[in-house]
């Protein structure tokens, strides 16, 4: 039997109707067309009909990339652990402040404008920022019973974003991470960690 020839089911027909609405909002069907098509489709017994109410329309484009989550200029962790990642959308001011907790900010699938400044206050914490790997990290400030430390090369050469990292730390430690190129590859080929 061939494949036009096998009876729709119901999810086949909605799923056409779909995909109709979306062709009519695009311009490509009249309301009439809609209607009538949308008829057609919902009365259709095999796929062969369903197939030949779309011959005249171009595939369905794939759906979009979701839009970056906003956050806003403020991450806070107080007796508590936070984390942000992901496709965000990395503001260029950003106040990162921790009280007795831990704050995790990865951004290296995140939305990054061509210079950032992230002020970090840490009282007994720790915070951990995962950069690009063609970021420059310029990081500044001062770490009294803790650390500040960039591990990794800082991408002096890069052309990438400019990521200047104030510290204030007491009893903290605060550790930028700079992501290794194969890291950076894994990520664009959704392997990432």
């Amino acid at each position: 039997m061939a494949e036009d020839d096998l009876r729709a089911s119901d999810a086949e027909r909605e799923q056409l109707v779909d995909a109709l609405r979306a062709h009519a909002a695009d311009g490509r069907l009249t309301t009439d067309e809609l209607e009538e098509r949308s008829a057609a489709a919902y009365s259709a017994t095999t796929r062969g009909e369903l197939v030949a109410l779309r011959r005249d329309l171009p595939e369905a484009a794939p759906p979009a990339a979701p839009p970056p989550e906003v956050v806003g200029e403020r991450i806070g962790a107080v007796l508590a652990n936070t984390h942000q990642g992901g496709h965000w959308l990395v503001p260029e001011r950003l106040e990162v402040k921790v009280v007795l907790g831990d704050c995790k900010l990865d951004l290296r699938q995140a939305d990054v404008p061509p210079e950032v400044t992230i002020e970090v206050k840490v009282r007994l914490g720790d915070v951990t920022i995962y950069v690009p790997a063609d970021a420059r990290v310029e990081l500044t400030g001062r770490a009294i019973l803790g650390d500040k430390k960039v591990r990794g090369d800082t991408g002096a050469s890069g052309g990438g974003p400019v990521i200047r990292v104030h510290a204030d730390l007491i009893l903290g430690d605060l550790k930028i991470d700079v992501a290794t190129t194969g890291e950076r590859l894994r990520n664009l080929l959704g392997r990432g960690s």
